[in-house]
Order: C-alpha cells, then structure tokens, then sequence
C-alpha cells in the first residue's frame, strides 16, 4: 500500500515561545529558499599564488521565501486574517518586560509531513507589498516576503 500524501500540507510558522502563534500558509510558497555561508579569510601565510584560508567561525542558514495572501474572492481582510500574527512574530514580546521577552520570539518554519526538517530560528526581516483592496480601503491581497535566520538561541542585547 503506498503511503498516504497529504495534498494540502501548507507552510506554518509559529512561535517556539511564548505567547504561542501560527501562521498557517494561505497557498504554498513556489520556492524555497535556504543560504549557508562558510566564512573563510586568507592569511598571511601562502604558497605561491595559493592562498592559505582560515576557518573563521559558524554562520547560520537563512531561509527565505514569499508567502501569497489572496481574500478578494470573500471580501477578507488579509491583515487582520494572517499579517497581524506574522507581523508579532517579529516584535519583541513585552518591551517592558523581562530581558528574555524584549525580543521577538525563536520561531519553527515547518511545511509537510518531515520532508524537509523544521527550520528553527528568529524572523529576521518582513517584506510586505498590499496590492489590492476593497473600496473602503480593506487590504485583501498582500504577498509578504520572509526571512528567518536560523538560530537554536536567541538573546537580548543590553
């Protein structure tokens, strides 16, 4: 028996902290992208016109990709339905409050059944375009380009 294929799985991004969010994907990303760096610097010492590199340090991975929100169809406000949400994923938590929660929460980007592994790390950058709206200004299709960069801690800078 072939195993069963779930044909909705959808990309979800939640919180791996409190306060618990998700934001569930409206329509599947086309693409995927994750950046690995391997940061190496030449030293002084060479042989020749070979240079001599140094492992410098570990970078993270950087994943990237676009998420489409689309409620023209229904009339839904595509902020108040899936960005709010998405947005406080990259605010801190409580700016007032504790060290720990003047930052925004580590998140898990996860899409399918195990595919591919959770990515865990923070949100590092939102890029969000509103391109339509109902004539009382309503946004109700948004595409948001995200960034999370990939991190097993996170701390506040004092």
């Amino acid at each position: 028996m072939a195993p069963s294929i779930d044909p909705v799985a959808k990309l979800s991004i939640r919180s791996l902290e409190l306060p618990r969010l998700a934001v569930t994907a409206m329509f599947n990303p086309t693409e995927l992208r994750i950046d690995h760096s391997v940061p190496w610097r030449p030293t002084a010492t060479s042989h020749g016109d070979q240079p001599t590199l140094e492992y410098t340090a570990a970078i993270s991975r950087v994943m990237t990709f676009e998420l489409l929100f689309d409620g023209s169809t229904t009339g839904t406000n595509v902020h108040a339905a899936f960005l709010a949400d998405l947005f406080k994923l990259a605010l801190a938590r409580d700016p007032n409050g504790p060290e720990d929660s003047k930052r925004p929460p580590r998140v898990g980007v996860r899409w399918g059944t195990g595919k591919l592994p959770e990515f865990e790390g923070v949100i590092e950058s939102l890029s969000t375009r509103y391109v339509m709206f109902l004539p009382d200004g309503t946004p109700v299709k948004a595409s948001c380009h995200v960034t999370v960069r990939e991190a097993d801690r996170a701390t506040f800078a004092k």
